[in-house]
C-alpha cells in the first residue's frame, strides 16, 4: 500500500483471524461480532458508525465483508475511500470471487457452508437451531429442527489446509451424519483477501468507493 499509516480497517470477526496476520500490526482495526450479520440493518447501522469514528481526510477504508444481504449497499465515508471485495458474504471472500461462489453453489445448491473458526458461533446454523428446544417437548424437536433445515441438504468445510482443519473436518462429518447431509471440503483460495490487505485493488474484483460514494448493489 502506498500509504500504510492511511489505511484502516473494518472487518467481520468471520474473517479478522484470516485478515489480521496480513497488516500493519499498527494499522488502525475494529472487528466486529459475526452475529451482526443475523441482522442487516444492524450491521449497516454499526459499519456506519465505525467509518464515521474512524475516517480521516485521505484515508483509505478496507472492508473485510461482502455485500452481506445487502446490509453494505449504500454505506459510504464523508472523507475516506471504501474498498469492499466484489462478493456476497464471506464465503466468497474465502473461496476468492463471486464467479467461483455462484459456480459452487450451482454444481451444489442447498449447501451450508462453515469454516473452522465459524462452528459453534452464531452463523453455525446447526448450533443456532438447538437454541431454546429445551422449552419445546422431546417429541416435536426433531420436527423443529427439520424445518430450520429444510434449505439445505449438504455441508461444505472451507478448508484452509491449517492445523485446525483437521478437527473441524471430524467436527463437520459428524454435524452432516446427525442430519443425513452430504459432506464436501472446498479448498479455499485468499487471494482476494491477500490483494485487499495489499492494496492491489482492481475494479474488476473490488469496489472503490469514493469520499460521498455509495457502495452499490452488484
Amino acid at each position: 500500500m502506498k500509504k500504510e499509516k492511511n489505511v484502516k480497517l473494518i472487518s467481520c470477526r468471520a474473517l479478522a483471524h484470516i485478515i489480521e496476520p496480513m497488516v500493519d500490526p499498527d494499522m488502525e482495526r475494529v472487528i466486529l461480532d459475526i452475529g451482526l450479520h443475523l441482522n442487516p440493518d444492524k450491521l449497516r447501522e454499526r459499519v456506519t458508525e465505525e467509518i464515521a469514528r474512524m475516517e480521516e481526510d485521505g484515508d483509505d477504508i478496507i472492508l473485510g465483508y461482502g455485500l452481506c444481504g445487502r446490509a453494505l449497499e449504500g454505506v459510504y465515508a464523508s472523507k475516506a475511500r471504501l474498498i469492499l471485495p466484489r462478493v456476497d458474504d464471506c464465503v466468497g471472500a474465502l473461496l476468492g470471487s463471486q464467479k467461483r461462489h455462484k459456480k459452487v453453489m450451482s454444481e451444489n445448491p442447498g449447501c451450508f457452508f462453515l469454516e473452522p473458526t465459524w462452528i459453534g458461533s452464531e452463523v453455525d446454523i446447526f448450533e443456532q437451531c438447538q437454541k431454546g428446544l429445551e422449552r419445546i417437548p422431546e417429541e416435536r424437536r426433531p420436527q423443529i429442527i427439520e424445518l430450520a433445515l429444510k434449505h439445505y441438504s449438504k455441508l461444505g468445510l472451507l478448508d484452509h489446509g491449517w492445523e485446525d482443519t483437521d478437527r473441524a473436518v471430524i467436527q463437520c462429518k459428524a454435524l452432516a451424519a446427525k442430519h443425513q447431509f452430504e459432506f464436501i471440503r472446498f479448498p479455499s483460495d485468499l487471494t482476494l483477501v491477500q490483494d485487499l490487505t495489499s492494496g492491489l485493488w482492481t475494479p474488476e474484483r473490488f469496489v472503490i468507493a469514493n469520499p460521498g460514494e455509495k457502495i452499490p448493489f452488484f
